[in-house]
């Protein structure tokens, strides 16, 4: 969601930047006398001060323009999830924290760390911890391996003493 709102923000600005400096060229272009540069700035004043808030082009300009304002705020009201998970202190003083990157490599360590599996792949998200496991072998899938895994992480997650910790989530996959 970072990425949307920086590509959001990015968009909004340029427009801003790019309506400045079509204001500010027709501006300068009126002051030496050169008349209108890209925009009929003229017709859209004459167009405005004839126009009702009533008619139709502005009210649909007016419903866009509070649609868009609404999708904005919307997007920026939706809870994320955090970027630093919080750790138990053991001084009240200190702020301990860990990345989600930092704890998806935790965790992904402690399940390789498990007999039979090849590779792992973990993503934290707000509550869960979703967890791909690669077993060597298909006769290792069943219930054994995901609770060894399951165990193996929530180990790793009580050892980190997290405030909050994610529920891990195991799905195995064999390789044929």
């Amino acid at each position: 969601m970072r990425v949307v709102n920086r590509l959001i923000a990015f968009l909004l600005s340029l427009g801003l930047a790019l309506g400045l400096l079509l204001v500010a060229s027709e501006v300068v272009a009126f002051r030496v006398g050169a008349g209108q540069v890209a925009l009929d700035w003229q017709g859209l004043h004459r167009w405005a001060g004839g126009a009702t808030w009533g008619s139709a082009l502005v009210r649909t300009i007016g419903i866009g323009l509070t649609i868009v304002g609404l999708l904005l705020l919307i997007a920026q009201l939706v809870r994320r999830a955090p970027g630093r998970l919080r750790l138990e202190s053991v001084d009240a003083r200190i702020d301990t924290a860990l990345t989600r990157r930092g704890l998806a490599r935790a965790v992904r360590n402690a399940v390789v760390a498990v007999d039979g599996v090849r590779d792992a792949d973990v993503k934290v998200r707000r509550r869960r911890l979703k967890i791909r496991a690669e077993m060597v072998s298909a006769t290792a899938a069943g219930m054994g391996p995901v609770r060894d895994i399951t165990a193996a992480a929530q180990h790793r997650l009580d050892t980190l003493r997290l405030i909050n910790p994610p529920i891990p989530y195991v799905r195995i996959d064999t390789e044929e």
